[in-house]
């Protein structure tokens, strides 16, 4: 089985590493390099936030949509930067919520 993949800075690396993750500290201009090279290693991908906002909006789109494998933004360690709130997106694509 194929272990997820952290793409993330030093410290919060490390907490996810201890979690049995693969982790890739990365500086913010080598974002979208290092996405594509956890894209091929076939596992699930978690991004920081912080990070994903260095990648072009393009790149990170058709990861995410394509699924395969699955892509999601989280925040952080330190809470620096949060994603997008998907569920608020959704209630408003569904006209739930204006």
């Amino acid at each position: 089985m194929t272990r997820p993949v952290l793409i993330g800075d030093r410290l919060t690396a490390a907490g996810f590493r201890l979690a049995g993750l693969r982790t890739l500290v990365t500086e913010p201009a080598d974002a979208g390099p290092v996405l594509r090279e956890a894209l091929e290693l076939g596992g699930p991908v978690l991004i920081t936030a912080a990070l994903a906002a260095h990648v072009p909006a393009a790149q990170l789109e058709k990861a995410i949509l394509a699924a395969a494998p699955p892509v999601a933004v989280i925040p952080d360690i330190a809470r620096s930067r949060e994603p997008a709130d998907m569920g608020a997106a959704v209630r408003r694509a569904l006209g739930v919520e204006a």
